[in-house]
């Protein structure tokens, strides 16, 4: 049908996507093909690290020109909102990262076992990635067009939300141990326990309720009214 047209494009561009993250055009290359092989890992790794610092830098680097300890002429003629924007965008991008190299390390650490390249979860679903990409569009439109409908104070609850919600799933990654899995399991692995205690004692599923914490987080980190919106549906 002509009028799905659009939609096919954007879902056949949304799975080209997904196949880059998932390194499907690696094929003949041992340590990067398999989710298991140490170049994939180690990849992933020093991308997000990456990442990570450069936005970590340019964070710190907003935050001296916020507080008056740096001039503004390093960014040039950037108005005072897009700079509140800019920086918004840095702490999102390393909250961001944070997350992906926590995944791993914590599995990587408490529950070794199970642990692969895809346990940075940078490749989790089509659903998780095209949910990224709206958001990232929706604050690209609202820094172009409206720089000045923003509120730092809902960047800083979403700043707390973040953390919060982080503190929340790692927790229950380290509580469950070798009983926990990014997937749903159709068997039960012989090491597998019900785990009652700890943050288990008070929340049934710690990890999704942090995991549903942190995502409305980021979107009110970029002050993103639509996303957020999408994102706590979406995640409830």
């Amino acid at each position: 049908m002509p009028h799905f047209r659009p939609l096919t494009v954007l879902g056949n561009q949304l799975t080209s996507v997904q196949s880059i993250l998932a390194f499907e055009s690696w094929k003949g290359y041992p340590q990067f093909e398999d989710d298991k092989g140490l170049g994939r890992a180690a990849l992933l790794a020093c991308i997000l690290a990456t990442i990570f610092g450069v936005n970590l830098v340019l964070c710190l680097q907003l935050l001296l020109i916020h507080l008056g300890l740096l001039p503004k002429e390093i960014f040039g003629d950037w108005p005072d909102g897009t700079l509140q924007m800019a920086m918004q965008w840095t702490v999102y991008v390393i909250l961001l990262c944070a997350f992906h190299l926590l995944e791993f390390f914590t599995t990587a650490i408490f529950n070794p076992s199970v642990t692969s390249a895809d346990s940075f979860m940078v490749n989790h679903s089509k659903a998780y990635t095209a949910a990224a990409l709206i958001s990232w569009i929706e604050f690209c439109i609202r820094t172009f067009f409206f720089p000045d409908r923003n509120s730092p104070k809902i960047f800083c609850i979403g700043i707390l939300f973040v953390l919060g919600g982080q503190l929340c799933r790692s927790w229950a990654m380290v509580t469950c141990g070798e009983s926990f899995n990014h997937y749903i399991q159709r068997d039960k692995k012989e090491n597998h326990a019900l785990v009652t205690h700890g943050i288990y004692g008070t929340l049934r599923h710690p990890s999704y309720v942090g995991f549903f914490y942190w995502s409305v987080g980021t979107q009110l980190v970029l002050c993103n009214p639509i996303s957020t919106i999408i994102y706590g549906l979406a995640a409830w």
